[in-house]
């Protein structure tokens, strides 16, 4: 671990040390300087940033614009399907309606009573028999258009 003292043969090259920094040491300040940087590349960033909306705002408006067309078309095409829907769907709802009180009103017309003699078959008032509401396959509607 002792250096030797002798020097170093002649083919072997020996050390430039003349090399110093040119900088000073670094201290707090320097910590400020590269605080600065980052907040001029930051800077710098939102400058482009700014600058790419600008640029882009009138195509981002021309696609919106666009968008709201396509939206209306298929409104348009959408309406008369859901207001045709719709009538389906009432027309449907009435006729389940008129089977389920008239399904009702069989089912008490066959309920025995506490002697164990059926009920009269009255029918409620504005309710139809099965006979009368058969809905087959002709008058259910599959086509919307």
């Amino acid at each position: 671990m002792t250096e030797s003292t002798t020097p170093p043969p002649p083919e072997e090259p020996t050390a430039d040390e003349t090399f110093t920094w040119t900088q000073p040491p670094a201290s707090h300040g320097a910590t400020g300087s590269a605080g600065a940087a980052a907040t001029s590349i930051l800077e710098s960033v939102r400058d482009a940033v700014d600058e790419l909306a600008e640029r882009a705002a009138p195509s981002v408006r021309e696609l919106s614009a666009r968008a709201a067309e396509l939206a209306a078309i298929a409104a348009d095409k959408a309406a008369p399907l859901a207001k045709r829907a719709g009538e389906v769907t009432a027309d449907a709802s009435g006729k389940l309606a008129t089977r389920s009180r008239s399904w009702a009103a069989d089912l008490r017309a066959g309920t025995p009573t506490a002697t164990g003699e059926t009920e009269s078959a009255e029918p409620t008032p504005g309710a139809t028999t099965a006979a009368e509401v058969d809905l087959t396959e002709t008058e259910r509607p599959t086509d919307l258009s």
